[in-house]
C-alpha cells in the first residue's frame, strides 16, 4: 500500500482485445518469486509457493477479468535522478539525461528483460529519445505480473506487519495496474495449520491492493465507458496533493462527509468521513446496510499512512476482508468486488463474494451514526454486533456473530482518556464516573467500539490454538477441555447457561471463565441436534436449556447449554409442532476412585487477570497461571506459563 507519486507507463499494446468474450478476458496474474522466496525455512518456502500464492492467485484470476487486454507487459525504467519529464500526446515517461542502472518494484529487483528501452530528454527538454539496450520481450500472456518477496524491511518491523504489497507501475491508456509487489515478513508467516486461512486472505488482501483498491490509484479509476472519472491537465495526470503524498480524486469518486456522532453526556459532535460514491459501490452499500439514503462506503479514517482510505471502515464492516486489521472471519463480500468493478478496469464474478453478516440489515442508524447512539437504541435488546461488557478476569465468553467460535467483548480501559470522539458509555457496572472516558473497544481502526472478538491461546510465547469451532487443531487438551467441547468441521459456539462442573468422587472442579463453547452439530428431519461427547440433544426451540452430563476420563461433567434457533444452522427445519420434546438428560455413575486417577486440587484452576489491556499474570498454586492481551493483528489472546 506503498504511496507512489509517478504514474509508469507500459509500452502500448499493438491491439484492443474489444470483442473478446469475458472468458477470454479472466485476469492473467504472472508470479515472479524473488530469490528471498528461496532462502526461507523449508516449511515457509513450501508454504508460499506451492499454497498461499497459487491459491490466492486461483481465486482472484477467477474473481475478476480485465476489460481489455494488453501485452507484452514491459515495464519502464527508474531514472536516475528520480526525475522524468512527458510529452503531450505521448504516453511514455521520460528521465532526465539517463535512466537507472536498476528498476525496482518494491525490495524486488526487476529482471532486465521485463523492461523498456530507456527513454530520456536532455536537461532543456527538447531533445528526446531512446537510449541503450532495445526493449526486452517482456512478459506474455499476462495482464498483471506480481513480484513476490520474503525479505524482512524496515517496514516489517512495525507492530503487526504481516505483509505489504502495492502497484508499481500503470498502463497507459486506462491506467491499469500492470506490476505490483507482495513482500512477505519472514518471522510472521505461519505454517500452523489454524492459521492457515488467515494467511491466505492476507494475501489476497495485499494483492487486491496492488491491482486497485489503493488510495494511490483512486484518481485514476474510470467510467464504463473508459473516460477518466477524476480530471487530468495536458500531461494526462490528475492534480498531486502535497500533503496526503498521491493525486487527488474527483468527488466523483471519494467526498467528504459530515456525521452528527453522539458521545457521552449527551453531546453531539462532528464526525468527517471520507466516503466512497462510485455507482456499484454505492447500490452494494446501500442493499448491505436497508439504507436508500446512504452516499456510499466509508473508508477507513484511522490507522495512519498505508491504513487510512485504504481500507474499508473497520466499525461498519468489521470482518470484510478489505478493512485494516484482521480481526476474525474474513471474508470477501460484494462490496470489495464492487469497488474493483467501479475502477473501470475488471469485471467481477459475483457469485464468488462471500456473505457478510456484520452491519447487515441494520438500517441508516447503524451505518450513519455512532455506535453508542446504536447501542443506546439497543439496551433493552442485544446491542449486537457491539458489546458492553467490560474484558476482565473472570472472562465473561459469549459468541462470535456468526456462531462460529467462541469470543470475549474486547471492551477495555486504557491508559489514557480517549478523544472526546470516541466516548461513548454514560455508565459502566462497577467503574466510576471519573473513569469512563478511559473505556474503549481493543481496535482503535474500529472507531474505539467494542465487539466480541475471537482469541487464541498461547504457551510460552508460542501459539497453540485459536477459538474458531471448525477446525479440529483447535481442540483443547483433555486437561484443559473443561465444557466437555468439540472441536471440528461440524461445530459451532453455543451459551451456556452454567460454567460446566468437572467431577470425580469427592473432588470438583469449576473453571471460572465460562459463557460458551465449541459443540458438535447435525441437522435431520427432526430438527437440530446437538453431540455432547457420547451424548446426543434434540433443540426443540431457541433458548432451551439442555442439562448435559457426560462422562470423559474417568471425569463426569455437568452444566447447561443453551439451544439455537435450528434455521440458524439447518436448512429444512420442522415446523414448531413437529420438533421434538425437550431431552432429558441423565448423570451417569460417578463410579469408585480407582488407583492412579487424575487428581486436581479442590477448586477452581488459574484466571486471567487483565491491567488496562496490556499483559499481566496472576501465579497461581496449580501448574500454571494465564494472562490475556492483545496482540499480532488484533486477536485476543491467551498464554499459558508452565512453571517446574
Amino acid at each position: 500500500r506503498e504511496i507512489r507519486r509517478k504514474k509508469l507507463c507500459m509500452k502500448k499494446w499493438s491491439k484492443i482485445h474489444g470483442n473478446d468474450s469475458p472468458d477470454n478476458l479472466q485476469l492473467k496474474i504472472k508470479i515472479i518469486y524473488d530469490s528471498s522466496v528461496d532462502q526461507l525455512p523449508a516449511d515457509k518456502r513450501r508454504l508460499v509457493k506451492d499454497k498461499l500464492f497459487p491459491q490466492a492467485i486461483d481465486y482472484l484470476q477467477r474473481a475478476f477479468s480485465v476489460r481489455r487486454r494488453v501485452g507484452p507487459v514491459l515495464l519502464s525504467r527508474q531514472c536516475a535522478t528520480n526525475q522524468y519529464m512527458r510529452k503531450r500526446d505521448d504516453p511514455h515517461r521520460y528521465c532526465q539525461e539517463a535512466c537507472a542502472d536498476v528498476t525496482r518494484c518494491g525490495p524486488v529487483t526487476v529482471p532486465q528483460h521485463h523492461l523498456q528501452q530507456c527513454k530520456v530528454c536532455s536537461e532543456s527538454g527538447k531533445s528526446c529519445g531512446p537510449s541503450g539496450p532495445p526493449d526486452g520481450p517482456g512478459v506474455e500472456g499476462s495482464d498483471f505480473v506480481l513480484y513476490v518477496s520474503g525479505v524482512t524491511t524496515e517496514r516489517c518491523g512495525q507492530e503487526n506487519i504481516v505483509a505489504y504489497a502495492a502497484y508499481c507501475q500503470l498502463e497507459a491508456e486506462l491506467d491499469r495496474p500492470i506490476a505490483g509487489y507482495a513482500n512477505l515478513c519472514p518471522a510472521m508467516i505461519s505454517s500452523q495449520p489454524q492459521e492457515f486461512e488467515g494467511m491466505l486472505s492476507t494475501v489476497k488482501h495485499e494483492i487486491i491492493h496492488a491491482l486497485g483498491f489503493s488510495a494511490g490509484l483512486f484518481a485514476f479509476y474510470h467510467d464504463d465507458d473508459g473516460k477518466p472519472l477524476t480530471p487530468r491537465f495536458a500531461s494526462g495526470l490528475p492534480a498531486f496533493n502535497e500533503s496526503l503524498g498521491l493525486y487527488q480524486w474527483s468527488e466523483a469518486v471519494i467526498r467528504r462527509v459530515t456525521r452528527l456522532w453522539d458521545v457521552r453526556g449527551g453531546v453531539m459532535v462532528r464526525h468527517q468521513v471520507h466516503v466512497l460514491v462510485t455507482p456499484r459501490v454505492v447500490e452494494e452499500a446501500r442493499r448491505h446496510f436497508n439504507c436508500p439514503i446512504l452516499e456510499g462506503m466509508e473508508l477507513e479514517n484511522q490507522g495512519g499512512t498505508g491504513t487510512e482510505l485504504n481500507h474499508w471502515e473497520k466499525r461498519l464492516l468489521e470482518n470484510e476482508a478489505m478493512t485494516g486489521s484482521h480481526t476474525q472471519n474474513r471474508v470477501f463480500s460484494r462490496l470489495t468486488l464492487a469497488i474493483m468493478e467501479d475502477s473501470g478496469w475488471y469485471r467481477a464474478n459475483y457469485s464468488l463474494a462471500r456473505r457478510l453478516d456484520w452491519g447487515r440489515g441494520l438500517g441508516c442508524d447503524f451505518v450513519m451514526k455512532s455506535c453508542k447512539f446504536w447501542m443506546d437504541r439497543q439496551k433493552r435488546h442485544a446491542v449486537t454486533p457491539y458489546c458492553d461488557t467490560v474484558r476482565a478476569s473472570p472472562l465473561q465468553l459469549t459468541c462470535r456473530q456468526d456462531q462460529l467460535a467462541v469470543a470475549v467483548c474486547n471492551l477495555q480501559k486504557y491508559p489514557q482518556e480517549l478523544p472526546l470522539e470516541y466516548q461513548y458509555f454514560e455508565r459502566i457496572p462497577d467503574v466510576a464516573a471519573d473513569q469512563l472516558p478511559f473505556f474503549g473497544g481493543a481496535v482503535e481502526i474500529a472507531d474505539y467500539c467494542p465487539f466480541s472478538q475471537e482469541f487464541s491461546w498461547h504457551l510460552s510465547g508460542e501459539y497453540q490454538r485459536n477459538s474458531y469451532c471448525r477446525v479440529a487443531e483447535n481442540q483443547p487438551d483433555r486437561w484443559r477441555n473443561y465444557g466437555a467441547e468439540q472441536y471440528g468441521p461440524d461445530s459451532v459456539c453455543l451459551y451456556q447457561k452454567s460454567a460446566f462442573v468437572m467431577e470425580q468422587c469427592t473432588r470438583k472442579m469449576t473453571y471460572p471463565d465460562w459463557g460458551s463453547g465449541c459443540y458438535k452439530v447435525s441437522c435431520s428431519v427432526q430438527g437440530l441436534w446437538v453431540h455432547v461427547q457420547d451424548r446426543s440433544f434434540a433443540c426443540g426451540r431457541r433458548g432451551q436449556l439442555l442439562s448435559v452430563s457426560v462422562r470423559v476420563n474417568d471425569w463426569v461433567y455437568n452444566g447447561v447449554l443453551v439451544c439455537p434457533a435450528c434455521s440458524d444452522f439447518c436448512d429444512d427445519c420442522p415446523p414448531p409442532h413437529q420438533l421434538l420434546p425437550a431431552n432429558a438428560s441423565r448423570s451417569g455413575p460417578i463410579g469408585q476412585c480407582l488407583p492412579g486417577s487424575p487428581r486436581v486440587t479442590s477448586g477452581r484452576p488459574g484466571s486471567p487477570q487483565v491491567t488496562s489491556g496490556r499483559l499481566s499474570c496472576r501465579k497461581h498454586l496449580q501448574d500454571y497461571s494465564c494472562c490475556i492481551s492483545r496482540i499480532n493483528r488484533n486477536i485476543i489472546v491467551f498464554c499459558f506459563f508452565f512453571f517446574t
